[in-house]
C-alpha cells in the first residue's frame, strides 16, 4: 500500500470485524509499555510509518506532499480521530 501511494494511487486501510477480533492489535501492535514486543511484533501503523520515512528520503520525492486521515465508525457515527470531531 505504501509503495502504491508513492506511485500516485490513493490507498485506504480498512479494519472491520467483530469486537475482540484483533483489529486494534493488528493496527497498533501489542500495546504501550512493552518495547520488546513492539519491536518483535509491530503494528501496521509502525510498519507503514517506517516504509513512508524510508521511501520519502529518495531524492525523486522532493516536494512530495503527504496527507493522512484517521477515522472511526462506531455505532453508525463517524469520528475524525485527528481533529476531535
Amino acid at each position: 500500500m505504501v509503495t502504491a501511494a508513492f506511485e500516485g494511487s490513493r490507498v485506504t486501510c480498512f479494519a472491520y470485524g467483530q469486537t475482540g477480533s484483533g483489529k486494534t492489535f493488528t493496527m497498533m501492535g501489542p500495546g504501550q509499555g512493552d518495547l520488546e514486543s513492539m519491536i518483535r511484533t509491530p503494528g501496521m501503523y509502525l510498519l507503514a510509518g517506517q516504509d513512508i520515512f524510508t521511501i520519502i528520503t529518495d531524492p525523486s520525492f522532493t516536494g512530495f506532499s503527504l496527507r493522512l486521515s484517521f477515522y472511526e465508525i462506531y455505532c453508525g457515527k463517524l469520528f475524525d480521530l485527528l481533529n476531535k470531531r
